[in-house]
This record gives structure tokens, sequence and C-alpha cells, in this order.
């Protein structure tokens, strides 16, 4: 009985133990969101983050990439998969630049106020993708709170100042409202199609000269029927037939669609390879200094670390706007989430380039074994903060001297050399096996003998890698070689 209480006691005895658990907050959850975002989805972020917060406002719109289509380079990896890639980019459609890039462009090297400056952009960027203001908000509602008179008239003048920049005839509300401010701005405007797009639009139902003749005749002729009925527009106007083929053809000329063949968002780069950072080999000595992009390489040079920041949009806090201390944290937030993506993947890529120098002094089959974890430790972050900046399927690339690569490119497996003092990478092991099998003699070769021969060259690799590595350069074995 006393061992069976015993026992009871025992298993009933309690643990204390202490854990130290980290809870990511929210901004720092979009901060790493953001890292792993490409420039177009983070363009979308941000655009749609302005939109919604009164408390950001636009600096500097991005400059959008007119890089060739950079070489993928075939000379590593699977060259069947480089030029599928190279092919996409030569086949990829250029649409060139947002209309609201087109019309920003006119509207700063205009001598206005601050304020008509302010409303303009503002009009601009709450265009819809046809050009006009009518699926938005009432344009008053954009008026700045530092406009306290004749806001009407400020507003008017804006709208006037947008509608005659090129393309002609945006920031209408309707379709019908834009034709008539084109044929207003048109150097000879046709005054009876003036008269018939004021509100008369359903004369050119059907477009036909005489019936649309008729119809102005009958116009008239009603119009003066009336009780006190002062004079109208086509008492001096020639109503026959000639005169309405003639307005008829003016009208024709004018485009109901100003905002076609612009792109109405600012993601126009889709085509494009997703460039983060650049990497150049700059004149002079300099220490290393991952703050500021810079990597030492000997007393001559150094290379230079760059983000490809042109290719977002440039953001702050409205130095106007402090009623809302909500929205300006929120907006605080974003900026140095943003400025956390780009100090992380510089310092990343500086500490790729210091673990790959061979690669960046002399190009493409000199990488050496790189592993996330390697760069992780040296930047001492977490391993997954690196993965988000360079996974295999990530759409991140790094511009160089040599080529323009995936940022995964740099991460690299390999195998022992023969007496196991150091590692050789799996990309000099493919460039190995390549140019063996590519000599005539050796067009047969099966993979044992190709193993043999790798290690008589100082690579310790087994048959099966071998393989892998055979089918990753899309080569066929020796039965079908």
């Amino acid at each position: 009985m006393k061992i069976l209480i015993m026992s009871v006691t025992q298993s009933l005895t309690l643990r204390q133990e202490q854990k130290q658990i980290q809870r990511l907050s929210q901004v720092q959850i979009t901060a790493l969101n953001y890292l792993a975002m490409g420039n177009e989805t983070l363009r979308d972020e941000i655009y749609k983050a302005v939109s919604e917060n009164p408390a950001l406002e636009i600096v500097r719109e991005p400059v959008l990439s007119n890089l060739p289509a950079a070489e993928y380079s075939s000379r590593y990896g699977n060259s069947e998969t480089s030029d599928k890639y190279q092919q996409i980019l030569e086949n990829q459609e250029d649409y060139g630049e947002t209309l609201q890039a087109h019309l920003l462009h006119q509207l700063n090297a205009m001598k206005i106020s601050d304020d008509e400056l302010e409303l303009c952009t503002k009009l601009i960027y709450n265009l819809d993708k046809n050009g006009f203001y009518g699926s938005m908000l009432s344009p008053e509602t954009l008026i700045p709170a530092t406009i306290v008179n004749n806001r009407k008239a400020v507003l008017e003048k804006c709208l006037n100042i947008v509608q005659a920049l090129d393309p002609i005839g945006t920031c209408c509300r309707t379709p019908e409202e834009s034709l008539l401010v084109q044929a207003k701005l048109s150097e000879n405007p046709n005054q009876l199609a003036l008269f018939i797009l004021d509100g008369h639009l359903d004369f050119l139902n059907p477009p036909n000269a005489s019936k649309i003749s008729r119809k102005l005749i009958d116009f008239k002729e009603a119009w003066h029927k009336k009780a006190f009925a002062g004079q109208t527009a086509l008492d001096n106007l020639p109503l026959d037939e000639d005169a309405a083929a003639a307005a008829l053809k003016f009208i024709l000329s004018l485009n109901p669609h100003p905002a076609q063949g612009y792109n109405s968002v600012a993601t126009v780069d889709t085509g494009r390879p997703d460039v983060v950072l650049t990497v150049t080999k700059e004149p002079g000595a300099s220490d290393d200094d991952f703050s500021r992009g810079l990597v030492s390489l000997n007393s001559d040079f150094h290379f230079q670390i760059k983000y490809a920041s042109g290719a977002l949009p440039e953001i702050r806090i409205s130095p106007d706007f402090k009623m809302d201390k909500v929205n300006v944290a929120k907006a605080q937030a974003l900026i140095s989430s943003l400025q956390f993506r780009e100090s992380t993947i510089v310092m990343q890529g500086c500490a790729i380039v210091q673990a790959q120098k061979n690669f960046f002094l002399k190009g493409p089959g000199h990488l050496s074994v790189l592993t996330r974890r390697q760069i992780a430790k040296e930047l001492e972050i977490h391993e997954s903060t690196v993965s988000r900046m360079s996974a295999k399927n990530g759409s991140k690339y790094i511009q160089t001297e040599w080529g323009l690569f995936p940022a995964s490119y740099f991460f690299t497996s390999g195998v022992n050399n023969r007496d196991g003092s150091k590692k050789i990478s799996s990309e000099r092991i493919k460039q190995k096996m390549q140019a063996i099998l590519t000599k005539p003699e050796n067009e047969n070769l099966s993979d044992q003998k190709l193993t043999e021969l790798l290690n008589q060259k100082g690579a310790k690799i087994a048959r099966r890698t071998v393989a892998k590595y055979r089918a990753q350069l899309g080569l066929k074995n020796s039965y079908k070689r």
C-alpha cells in the first residue's frame, strides 16, 4: 500500500520550466513580407498605401528599367531553361510608360503654385484606366486643406491644366466631356462640332451627314418657337449637308479614349527581370563597409553594390500633414519597412560578393561553395531572411559585369576534392563534365567512366551525382547520345 501511494505522489510531481519566446510584431512581419516581394508587387503595395493614407506622398516616380534583354547566362545550369528565358524576354511586348508618369513629367515642368501642383498631382494619381475621374470620389475631396479661398475655382483651374496636358482630354468625367475638351483645345475647332458635342451627341445617331443636317435644322426651328427664346449658336452657322459632313469628320478625328496606348497602372515592367542589385568594379582601394555597399578587393579596385531603388517610387510623409497621428504612424511604419528591405538586400549582396570574389573577378565557372546558412551567420540574421531574397523560385536578379543572374545562382553546393581538404562547387564540376563530353572521342562515355575521369582530376564524386549533374545540364545518357 505504501508503495502505491509513493507511486501516485511521484506521478503528480510538477516541473517548472522557463522558455524565451520572441513574437514578431505586425510591423516586423510586414517588413519581412516586403523583403520577399519583387519590385513589381512592391510597387503595387506602395501605390495602394499612398492612395489609402493621406499622410503619404510620392516625391519621385519610378525610373522604369530599359535594360536590354540581358544575358541570362547559358554558360551555367540548364541551357534549355536559359534559352526559354531568353525567348520570353525577346518576345515580351514593351508597353512604355504609364499615363500618370507621362502627365507628371509635363506637370513638373510647369510654373504653378505649390497648392496647384499638389492638387494636379492628386488628380493625376486618381485617374482610372481610361484616363477619367468618373470612377473615383468627387474631385472636391482632393482639394488640399491649405486652400481656403476660392476652392472650386482652384479645382476648375487644376482640372483645366491636366486636361490640356498630352494626351489632351484626360481628367474628364466621361468620354463625351473628353471629346468636348479635345475639340475646344484644338487649333481650328469646328464650331458646328462644338455645338453637337456640347450636349447634342444624339444628333450623330446615325452618323449620316444628311440626317444630322435635318436634326440641326429641326432643333433650330423648335428653339425659336419657344416663348422668349433667345439666340442659339446655330443661328450664325451653316446647317447644310456639307457643313454637317465637315462637323462629323472633325468629331471622328477626336479620341474618346485618350489614355489608349498608355499603361493605367504602375507595374509596367512585367516582362523585365526584377533587378534588385547592381555590382560594379570601381577604381580605388576601400575597406569593407556593408552599410555603404562597399566590398574590398585590392589596392587598385573595390566592388560597389547598389540597391536598384529606381524601380520603386520614392515616398515621404507629407510635411503639411500633421492632424492625424494614426496615419502618420502607419506612414512611418511603411517607410521603415522599405528601409529595412533596402538595407537587408544590400547587406546580403555585399556578403555574397565577398564570398564569391572569384566569380565577380573572372566570371562564370569560378563560383565557390556557398550556403544561405553561411550568409546568415556572417550577417547574424536568420537563414529564412536570406531565403526571402534568394529563393530558387524567387524573381530577384543581380546585374553584374558578366550578365544578369538570379540571386539564387550564387548559392551552390559542392563535392570534396580528392584529399578532402576543400570543396569544389557543383558549377565547376558541371563545367568540367561539359568540357569532357563535348570532345568527339568521349561522345559515348558512360556515367561510370565519367566519374572515374573526374576523380582523376581531383573531384571526389559518386556516379549518381554525376548522373544528376548530367541531367541538369540537359545531356542524355550514353545510350541516347
